[in-house]
């Protein structure tokens, strides 16, 4: 489920009523480097290698909707959605809970250490996952080994970019979140067309080899650039005192768990609710995606300008406003129509909330530390937030008490981030924030 300006919870940002503009932060808390980065072919091989750490982070987790669809009308056929629903959601909460682990262990200076055991569980997942029959199997494989792999290389990509890049650390965080985005389109169409003809043992086999050749160049390329230090805290106690981050994380919270249903449900959806071709529907995730690669870069630029907080407040409305009406959506047309329209909301949204965080925190130093504490909010939020949906939908809620969930959550998201605008700036609407 796929950044604005970095790896999906990482973005640009701009103080509130400051003149520098600030970008790519990351949510550990690497001391400052005494130069400025040469921004030379050195450091674009860093953002080569971040990208290939964001196609098969987000970028797998973004594609997990094409999982859920074949699991439930064949594999596990005999589970509910709700049930099916825990593995998607279960490695996308492992991945931002073991997040907030690796930031420390990327500051002590073990990057390589990192990146391999992510890399060999994020292999070892998927390899395992083709020999699955049965639920629990690929709950261990898949949602659970893949989820830590995830974990220990999510951090990486925005950390590293971000001491290798100044002037144009925009660029480079968006270049390599592009890799989110990618990942989302090419793997649901290299399963969606394999598995009919391979099997799903060996497409799943297929991606995994694609995984591991993709995963080789941040292994060579990746280098920390800032000393090693131990100085992190996981807590921030005076964060629970602060109403607008609180407003705002609260406001996360709400937009991932109601952005998150559509990526896992919208074939389904498609295939069962409505009077689209099964070629059509099996291509609704990948425009979905495709549509969140231009919401990323394009409200993230603007975002510096007039305030990552407006500019989820209103990207999260668009999202509510058009979940309402895939209530009445039946046919190819308007389903594409939407697919684009939501991938877009809802890139632009998981793009930036990193830097609404930076700019909500007066003392600059506490910023990893309230990413991290952000982070873990976002990943229990995501936890529940599919199954409930898939409960909803196998209950007497059925699709519309689906969609009404998820847009009464996003609808929720906007009200709580407008009083966060709100507590930090008032009510004019000119504030950036």
């Amino acid at each position: 489920m796929e950044q604005a300006n970095t790896s999906e919870l990482l973005g640009s940002s701009r103080e509130v009523g400051g003149d520098a503009e600030k970008s790519g932060h990351t949510i550990t808390s690497s001391p400052p480097v005494a130069s400025a980065p040469a921004e030379d072919w050195f450091a674009w091989l860093q953002v080569l290698g971040a990208f290939s750490l964001n196609l098969n982070t987000w970028g797998l987790m973004n594609a997990f909707g094409v999982f859920q669809t074949f699991y439930q009308l064949d594999l596990l056929s005999s589970k509910s959605s709700a049930d099916i629903s825990w593995i998607g959601s279960t490695q996308s909460f492992l991945m931002f809970l073991v997040s907030v682990i690796a930031g420390p262990i990327v500051d002590a200076g073990h990057l390589k250490s990192l990146l391999a055991l992510g890399s060999f569980l994020t292999i070892f997942g998927m390899f395992m996952t083709s020999l699955c029959s049965t639920y629990w199997q690929v709950f261990l494989a898949q949602a659970v080994t893949m989820g830590l792999g995830f974990g220990c290389l999510y951090v990486p990509a925005p950390t590293i970019v971000s001491q290798y890049f100044h002037a144009r650390t925009a660029l480079a965080m968006g270049a390599s979140s592009a890799g989110s985005a990618l990942g989302g389109i090419i793997y649901p169409i290299i399963f969606t067309h394999l598995q009919p003809s391979i099997g799903f043992g060996w497409a799943t086999r297929v991606i995994a080899f694609i995984i591991l050749a993709t995963l080789i160049p941040p292994l060579g390329l990746m280098k920390a650039r800032s000393p090693p230090t131990t100085n992190y805290k996981l807590l921030d106690s005076s964060a629970f005192k602060d109403t607008p981050y609180i407003l705002l994380n609260l406001g996360l919270i709400f937009g991932f768990m109601g952005f998150y249903i559509i990526f896992y449900y919208i074939q389904l959806y498609a295939l069962q609710e409505t009077r689209t071709s099964s070629l059509v529907a099996s291509y609704l995730l990948v425009i979905i995606n495709a549509g969140s690669l231009p919401g990323r870069l394009i409200p993230g630029y603007y975002a510096d300008r007039i305030g990552s907080i407006n500019v989820q407040t209103t990207v999260v409305l668009v999202g509510a406003i058009l979940t309402f009406c895939l209530i009445a959506n039946k046919n190819s047309a308007g389903l594409i129509v939407y697919s684009v329209l939501y991938g877009f909301s809802a890139g632009a949204f998981m793009g930036l909330p990193a830097a609404g965080v930076v700019n909500l925190t007066a003392n600059k130093s506490r910023i990893g530390t309230r990413l991290g504490m952000t982070l873990a909010s976002v990943g229990c939020g995501v936890l529940v937030s599919s199954p409930i949906a898939g409960a909803i939908l196998n209950g007497n809620g059925g699709w519309v008490g689906l969609v009404v969930w998820c847009g009464v959550l996003l609808t929720a998201s906007c009200i709580v981030m407008a009083a966060s605008r709100v507590c930090k700036v008032g009510w004019r609407l000119g504030r950036v924030i």
